[in-house]
């Protein structure tokens, strides 16, 4: 199995170094690894690692500048964004996601203990979860433009085959993640049996990380996932 995309990756924009590289180093990894595009998405500003909203203009530039100085790399200038309500609002606003080549989005504890207190303790712990927090992802999907669903079900209990079927009808894509891999076996028959397409993704926190997916590629070859369902993924 060849992957040449990593769509989910952090630098040291995120706060308090939660990234450990910085831009170039994530990039120069990517170089290094023969990917053929890498997407930076640092979290976005409600988590509590979020880049500082005053810094989003700077790293843009910075991006920019990479663009250019990397022509043999599509660099995509993207954000991991966080589901913030019930009725599926994310930490981006209009004018920051026109910004944005690319969007991620999850749900983060760090996120909601942080900005949203209380619907973070609703998703977390309140009555009938499955079903709340499956239909603030519903929303958030059919509200907002988003790329891909990252590590679905890392925090968080949800129907998978719900969201993958809301995701095939709005073109979001489902993220096998190399760090968190939360499905089991029925989350992958009922994402399956929708016509959701999936992605490979590092969600790497170091230079050294990008491009590695031998645990989602694994995970892959574990429940038989047709690799025609895996928009980054070719035979070798």
């Amino acid at each position: 199995m060849i992957i040449t995309k990593d769509f989910h990756t952090h630098s040291r924009y995120s706060k308090f170094y939660h990234g450990k590289s910085t831009l170039r180093e994530v990039v120069e990894s990517a170089v290094a690894r023969g990917l053929k595009t890498i997407a930076l998405t640092d979290h976005a500003p409600d988590h509590m690692f979020g880049v500082w909203p005053f810094l989003l203009k700077r790293r843009k530039r910075e991006i920019e500048k990479l663009k250019k100085e990397f022509p043999d790399i599509e660099i995509l200038c993207g954000l991991e964004t966080n589901l913030v309500s019930s009725k599926g609002a994310i930490d981006v606003t209009k004018k920051q996601r026109a910004d944005l080549d690319f969007c991620v989005m999850g749900f983060h504890r760090t996120a909601g203990m942080f900005c949203h207190p209380f619907f973070a303790l609703k998703m977390l712990f309140g009555k009938n979860k499955i079903e709340r927090n499956t239909n603030a992802y519903l929303k958030a999907i059919e509200n907002n433009k988003i790329d891909v669903i990252a590590h679905l079900k890392q925090y968080i209990n949800v129907d998978c085959g719900k969201i993958a079927e809301a995701a095939a009808k709005k073109g979001t894509l489902i993220e096998i993640n190399n760090r968190h891999l939360c499905f089991d076996e029925n989350d992958v028959k009922a994402m399956l049996a929708t016509d959701c397409k999936f992605v490979v993704d590092s969600d790497a926190h170091r230079a050294r990380d990008v491009g590695k997916f031998d645990n989602a590629i694994a995970f892959i070859e574990k429940y038989n996932i047709p690799l025609e369902r895996i928009v980054n993924a070719k035979r070798d």
